[in-house]
C-alpha cells in the first residue's frame, strides 16, 4: 500500500481542517511496458495496462480522501509474443476524523497467477456441436409449450363441464 499525506514542517503548520489530498495520476504502472507494446495488443486488453494515467480524483467537501484499490494480474499474449501486466481500478472516497490528516491510499494485490490468452481456431465439430445444440433447444421449448397448451386445453374443458 502506498500513502501520499500532506504532514507538518518545521517551517510550517497545515490546519487538518484545510487539507485537500484530491490529485492527478499522470502515470501509474507495473514492469517494463514500452509504448509500441502496449499498441500491439488486443484492443480489448489497452485499456487495463494503464487504467489510471491521466485521470484526476477530487475530493468536495473536508475531512475526505480517496483510496484506491487496485489488482494486477500479469497476462502472456502467446500469438503475439507479449506480456503485459492487466489492471483493474476502483475507487472510493472515506471520510476521515477531524483530528487526523487525509490520505490519499493506493492498495494494489499482485495476483499469484497469469494469465494465458491464445487464439483458438474453431474446428467443424464445434460449428456442428453448436447448431445441434440449438436445434436441440427449439425442440425442447417447444415439447414444453406444446405440453403447457395441452394441459391448459383440458383444464378448461373440465372447467366449462365438457368431456373430451
Amino acid at each position: 500500500t502506498v500513502h501520499f499525506q500532506a504532514v507538518h514542517t518545521d517551517e510550517r503548520e497545515l490546519n487538518l481542517a484545510y487539507t485537500n489530498v484530491s490529485h492527478i495520476v499522470h502515470h501509474f504502472s507495473f514492469g517494463e511496458a514500452p509504448r509500441r507494446s502496449i499498441n500491439a495488443l488486443p484492443t480489448e486488453y489497452k485499456r487495463h495496462v494503464n487504467p489510471l494515467d491521466g485521470r484526476s480524483f477530487v475530493t468536495t467537501n473536508f475531512h475526505e480522501a480517496p483510496q484506491h484499490y487496485i489488482k494486477v494480474v500479469h497476462t502472456k499474449f502467446e500469438d503475439r509474443s507479449l506480456r503485459s501486466y492487466q489492471q483493474t481500478h476502483q475507487w472510493s472516497i472515506r471520510r476521515v476524523s477531524r483530528s487526523k490528516v487525509p490520505q490519499a491510499k493506493f492498495s494494489y494485490d499482485l495476483a499469484p497467477v497469469e494469465v494465458i490468452v491464445r487464439k483458438g481456431d474453431k474446428r467443424w465439430y464445434d460449428y456442428l456441436t453448436q447448431v445441434l445444440a440449438i436445434i436441440g433447444g427449439a425442440f425442447s421449448v417447444m415439447s414444453m409449450l406444446i405440453g403447457v397448451a395441452k394441459a391448459t386445453h383440458h383444464q378448461v374443458k373440465r372447467a366449462l363441464g365438457k368431456t373430451l
